[in-house]
């Protein structure tokens, strides 16, 4: 009898997964580029690719010592594929950072020499600039401080005896690698090395990489050029989506870069959002490749607006909004913020919103801690972040025993003393702990407060940066004068902003950068739209709308088949409207709001009674 099945939204992809299944065969193994368009499924996808692994060849790799590697982007993907996967030690999931530091970590000798020559280069190219500078000026003297540095480093690796990288930790000590050096490492050793690529490839035959898209490009490069050479024996299978690439430091060409002898199967069901949603992200991302998802049949309608509003009083602006959708979709929630994910271009935007703008606005103010406090690795305010937060978690939730842990793991008493510890030092510490909880208990203190205790009682490890600040805080003048300054500034703001700002890094907040919620859904979703306030050169939604002219460069990458201020503004808001289960408002900041009406309603993709005019 012949099988007739019956094609619904739950099974319409199900070819994509069979595909990507055939791939794993270890004697015939091949390679696959999942296209995978918002909600699609992508993570279920892995999922059950790791399952039908375990099903297939589970007990034969298990019984050779081999595994599966999977490579996310994010912690939290990391932990939920972990959690569908039912924990099965057979996959070894783990974030890029992760999976890098895990091959290359007991190479010392190879890292010791690798340093050696990156900061000689470095080094070299700091004495030709102190030559050709004068003595007086600012790049002198801060080339000058560099110098010192890397001479001081260069000397210190004959003493290591290993390194250390915590792809979550502070990385502050003197054998400890940053983020970029483990990267970079990893690529060059890959790349170089014949014995580690055969120690990746037989030890994981499989190598699935998540969020294909934005995986730094040096190392996507070496994966591609390892499984090319490894084909009959190496298969990596790659999900992603072009449209969602919103790190630069990604790989643009990915799609262009895959062989014709992968597979390449697609899924073309939008599972998470209403029409009215996945209409409005079909429009913004035609131009682009003209791939269109379909919408549930179960999920039809949804809510889209977009308020355009003067730059004056956006917080009662928003307030206004948040009244008006629970009016517009009939859903109460809407009226509260905590109810609803706001999404901003920049962080700058969130922290004033949100309460930590003293203590971000004056870290951003020094250009070498920008990156680390824009994703939350500055190491300078890493007792604030890893350490001072989790203790007065602790104190708050009244856990003395998870209190000790957090000191035990952290203090210097213990990290220094290679001797049996005294009860007299572990009564001053205990007073010391001690006084920074009475701290918490009485008011809500500053930064500077709580670090001046550690400090004073060498209780944890501080940056340089901080204890210069207590210690000796250069005069007016003087090279590190503005950098000391701005951090003095940043920690003299409450603790509680320090919470403020981590709760909403680590997308904790009502409040969320565009690029931050990647993956994520919302059943309400408010994107704020101010290129004033955001003051980029990497976006412009000014451009991407109509509103204004592309420049000049635009026009000149855009011939040249570069990537355009346009197109990465394009791909970002098709990220953030994608993030909307059920309602989405799109909150326009304009200086001409009747044009900004006008330019909204020829573009077409919103029809004329979903564009809301605010004027305040």
């Amino acid at each position: 009898m012949e099988d007739i099945r019956v094609v619904t939204d739950d099974n319409r992809d199900s070819n994509a997964d069979s595909v990507i299944q055939s791939c794993f065969d270890l004697k015939n193994p091949k390679s696959f580029f999942l296209f995978a368009g918002a909600g699609s499924g992508k993570t279920r996808s892995l999922v059950s690719a790791l399952e039908y692994i375990n099903a297939k060849m589970g007990r034969e790799l298990k019984l050779n010592g081999r595994n599966v590697a999977v490579i996310t982007y994010t912690n939290a993907a990391r932990d939920e594929i972990k959690r569908r996967s039912r924990y099965n030690p057979l996959f070894e999931i783990s974030t890029i950072h992760s999976f890098a530091w895990n091959l290359i970590c007991s190479h010392t000798c190879d890292i010791r020499e690798w340093l050696k020559r990156e900061i000689s280069v470095k080094k070299a190219e700091a004495e030709t600039k102190l030559a050709t500078s004068r003595k007086t000026t600012k790049t002198y003297k801060d080339t000058e401080k560099k110098l010192v540095k890397l001479t001081q480093r260069l000397e210190y690796l004959d003493s290591v005896k290993h390194f250390i990288y915590n792809p979550d930790g502070l990385n502050v000590e003197n054998n400890s690698l940053d983020h970029s050096e483990v990267i970079k490492i990893t690529a060059e050793f890959l790349s170089q090395k014949e014995t580690l690529q055969k120690i990746l490839v037989d030890k994981y035959p499989i190598l699935l990489i998540d969020e294909s898209q934005d995986t730094k490009k040096d190392l996507m490069n070496v994966f591609l050029q390892i499984q090319e050479k490894y084909a009959t024996r190496f298969s990596v299978g790659l999900l992603g989506d072009i449209m969602q690439r919103i790190y630069l430091d990604g790989k643009d060409d990915l799609h262009k870069s895959i062989p014709t002898t992968w597979e390449t199967p697609e899924k073309i069901m939008n599972h998470r959002s209403r029409k009215r949603i996945v209409d409005l992200c079909n429009s913004i991302r035609k131009p682009v490749d003209g791939i269109e998802q379909k919408s549930r049949e179960d999920k039809p309608g949804g809510f889209v607006r977009i308020f355009v509003s003067s730059r004056n009083n956006p917080y009662e602006t928003e307030q206004s909004i948040l009244f008006q959708m629970s009016q517009i979709t009939g859903d109460a929630k809407w009226e509260q913020i905590k109810n609803v994910k706001a999404l901003t271009l920049e962080h700058k935007m969130a922290a004033s919103r949100l309460g930590f703008k003293n203590f971000y606005e004056s870290l951003h103010n020094v250009p070498s801690y920008r990156q680390g406090l824009m994703d939350g690795s500055l190491s300078v305010v890493g007792v604030l972040t890893h350490i001072l937060i989790p203790l007065h978690q602790a104190d708050l939730n009244n856990n003395p025993f998870e209190k000790a842990k957090i000191v035990k793991e952290n203090t210097l008493i213990f990290r220094e003393k290679d001797f049996a510890l005294t009860n007299e030092l572990l009564q001053e510490l205990q007073i010391s702990v001690d006084t920074l909880s009475a701290c918490w208990s009485e008011k809500d203190p500053s930064c500077c407060e709580l670090l001046r205790i550690i400090y004073e009682n060498k209780i944890f490890s501080l940056s340089k940066d901080i204890e210069q600040m207590l210690e000796n805080p250069p005069s007016e003048g003087d090279e590190d004068f503005q950098k000391i300054s701005n951090l003095s500034a940043a920690l003299n703001s409450p603790f509680s902003e320090v919470e403020r700002y981590w709760e909403y890094i680590n997308g904790q907040a009502s409040f969320d950068t565009h690029q931050g919620v990647k993956g994520l859904e919302f059943e309400r979703v408010m994107v704020i739209i101010d290129d004033n306030a955001a003051r980029s050169n990497t976006f412009s939604y000014d451009k991407l709308l109509g509103f204004e002219p592309k420049s000049d460069t635009d026009i000149k990458n855009e011939s040249e088949g570069k990537d355009t201020t346009l197109d990465r503004t394009r791909r970002l808001l098709y990220v953030t409207c994608s993030r909307a289960v059920d309602s989405l408002a799109i909150v326009y900041y304009t200086d001409d709001i009747d044009k900004a009406y006008s330019t909204l309603l020829s573009n077409n993709w919103f029809a004329p009674e979903e564009v809301v005019i605010i004027r305040t």
